[in-house]
């Protein structure tokens, strides 16, 4: 006489869910915890896992921890498209000599997401002359480190008309896992004021789908030199020349040289004069530019902070 099989089910349970939205490509393992509530062993049963056409995508051998504690690990990759998902994990039905084990089955619904990109700009000469020609970098990258050579690069005035355009280089900007750049040449608007553009990746051609993305980037615009304006920098109390400091006359920098002077080419105008560097200090003034001219400034040397001197009553 055959002696009736005991029947005991297969629980599944996810240990650590995928989230409901995951980036194309993107690797995921999934921690099942197999087990059978009255306490048998399933230590190396597969599990496996399909897709909602039946393909078999990957598997692994149950742990066999009879609360469910211990998972098995089973890696797999996002589908490279776009679109709602679901993946099955199966236990098959599994029979021992005393019991059989119904199978069992776990359903995992996901949508996919476009891989992220970002963009970045750089390298921007300020303030340009009227008209003039000059360059800048920009440079793209993958959040999954996808190549990108030869992607696109559009460059968008302020009414969004594509003014210039590049493709990327195929070696990363130094430094950098997967900073694809290029190097793009603009031209000034023919009006002096704040020129503003912005770079675009569109991403549209890369065979993993990904975001767009972009960066806005503004460079002053001036009016064509017309004379020379030399910046003369001292310590007030030594008269001793300063070196390495800032000079700014509106949108015109430069910086002194060991003898404590700057050079400057501008239009003219009216324009206010600033000296700045660490540990020194000096007032804003206004200088009249109508032909070339020298202007001695000079800065006062900052005391130290005492660092006793909070405590001091």
């Amino acid at each position: 006489m055959t002696k009736d099989l005991a029947a005991h089910t297969i629980e599944l349970k996810l240990t650590d869910p995928p989230p409901p939205e995951l980036a194309v490509g993107a690797d995921v393992v999934l921690k099942v915890a197999v087990w059978c509530p009255s306490g048998c062993d399933l230590r190396g049963l597969p599990v496996t896992v399909t897709d909602q056409d039946g393909v078999l995508l990957a598997s692994g051998l149950a742990a066999g921890d009879c609360a469910g504690r211990d998972s098995a690990e089973i890696a797999l990759q996002a589908p490279r498209r776009l679109g709602e998902f679901v993946w099955t994990v199966h236990g098959p039905a599994h029979q021992t000599a005393a019991v059989r084990h119904e199978g069992s089955t776990l359903a995992i619904a996901f949508r996919t997401l476009p891989q992220g990109t970002s963009l970045a700009v750089w390298d921007i000469p300020s303030p340009v002359v009227t008209g003039a020609r000059f360059a800048i970098k920009v440079g793209a990258k993958s959040a999954a480190g996808q190549e990108l050579r030869g992607a696109r690069i559009e460059i968008r005035d302020d009414t969004g008309a594509t003014v210039a355009q590049s493709m990327l280089g195929g070696t990363p900007w130094p430094d950098t896992s997967a900073l694809y750049w290029t190097e793009v040449e603009l031209s000034a608007p023919a009006h002096e004021g704040l020129g503003a553009w912005r770079a675009t990746f569109a991403a549209s051609e890369l065979e993993l789908p990904h975001d767009a993305s972009s960066s806005t980037f503004s460079v002053a615009v001036v009016r064509p030199p017309e004379h020379r304006l030399t910046v003369k920098v001292v310590e007030r109390e030594t008269a001793n020349p300063v070196e390495n400091a800032i000079v700014r006359a509106g949108a015109f920098r430069a910086t002194t040289n060991p003898g404590g002077l700057a050079q400057v080419a501008m239009p003219k105008g009216t324009f206010d004069l600033a000296i700045w560097k660490v540990g020194y200090e000096a007032p804003v003034r206004t200088v009249v530019i109508e032909d070339d001219m020298t202007v001695e400034v000079e800065v006062l040397t900052l005391p130290e902070e005492d660092p006793d001197a909070v405590w001091t009553m």
